[in-house]
């Protein structure tokens, strides 16, 4: 005989176990949830091995106690037992704070929406209502007056917080420290191009490359080609906020097990030098017409702007030498103590 048990087929076998077709067809007609038809074709089949709960537990992965307390429920109560009961406390806790703080609390928010909790919580301490700012939060969550948007997105970046640079960070070794930042190109007839710079904090050598688009895949692109043209091991990089130092790129930097510092968000003088060197590009390089209208004849130029930098052009910050220069002698005589970098936040 053919049935419709749990919304597949199944066979019943109605002259064997007597009543099967009668609890199929009441489950069939019964409001049951999914799973609780899971916990009903277990119950079946143990009525149909002699209610066996060894054999169940093993056949099902479901523990003894388990099997047994469905049993019992379904021979106690019917099948409608086996649905899930809810799970709200029966007492629930009941907010304690005086009803003319959540109207202050409101009224704040209402008049500054983008005021913090902090804030909130600092202007009613001025009218001698102490609250913490986590009640403060949970009123206002309460009241439906926190954007979830940004809500979600401060929780995300507490949980994985970016790492910075320590402050008084020393930089006595050529690659401890290589910026790595991006800049607008605008080529004649108007397409917009990206040149990703990296440079050398200590000797000032720098790669040079163009990209088409602002994609991390470039970004991590980029890195490799840096690592293969720095005629040095890079121990570090810092790069600020952008989408093209996220995702692929920083999953390469943990690969490679390189550190990735983040800049401060809207703090670009953290990136003083790559910041600089782009100041330099602008002037010496692109305001002197060497801009084409295609990518792939700037990628000439900018190559050998790249090689006037680190082998031709004289740097003030290395005593006028170039940062080849520069970078042989540190090979002859180590770097003095007072001549190290210190890197400020």
């Amino acid at each position: 005989m053919k049935g419709r048990y749990g919304g597949r087929h199944m066979t019943i076998y109605g002259s064997v176990l007597p009543g099967a077709l009668r609890l199929a067809n009441w489950a069939a007609r019964t409001d049951l949830s999914p799973k609780a038809k899971r916990k009903l074709k277990v119950v079946d089949w143990l009525r149909k091995h002699h209610g066996n709960v060894s054999l169940a537990s093993r056949h099902f992965g479901f523990t003894r106690e388990t099997i047994i307390t469905w049993r019992n429920n379904f021979n106690r109560f019917g099948m409608l037992s086996l649905n899930d009961k809810s799970h709200k406390p029966k007492h629930l806790r009941h907010t304690a704070t005086d009803w003319n703080i959540v109207d202050q609390i409101v009224k704040i928010r209402n008049q500054y929406p983008a005021w913090s909790k902090y804030k909130i919580k600092a202007i009613l301490k001025r009218n001698d209502m102490i609250v913490s700012a986590s009640t403060v939060g949970r009123i206002l969550k309460k009241k439906g007056l926190v954007d979830k948007k940004v809500s979600r997105k401060r929780y995300k970046a507490a949980k994985n917080p970016k790492q910075r640079y320590p402050r008084g960070l020393r930089i006595t070794c050529e690659g401890d420290m290589v910026q790595i930042d991006t800049k607008f190109v605008t080529l004649l007839g108007g397409r917009m191009i990206y040149q990703f710079t990296a440079i050398d904090v200590l000797t000032k050598r720098r790669v040079l490359r163009y990209y088409s688009s602002l994609l991390s895949k470039n970004g991590a692109h980029f890195l490799k080609v840096c690592l293969e043209e720095f005629p040095f091991a890079i121990k570090a990089v810092q790069t600020d906020n952008g989408k093209e130092f996220l995702k692929d790129f920083d999953a390469l930097c943990k690969k490679l097990g390189l550190t990735h510092y983040f800049i401060e968000p809207a703090h670009p003088k953290q990136n003083t030098y790559v910041e600089n060197s782009h100041g330099s590009d602008e002037r010496e390089f692109y305001q002197q017409g060497k801009i084409n209208c295609d990518i792939e004849s700037m990628y000439e130029v900018l190559a050998d702007w790249e090689r006037i930098w680190n082998y031709q052009r004289p740097h003030e910050a290395l005593g006028y030498l170039t940062p080849d220069e520069y970078l042989r002698t540190l090979k002859q005589l180590p770097l003095l103590p007072k001549e190290a970098i210190v890197l400020q936040t």
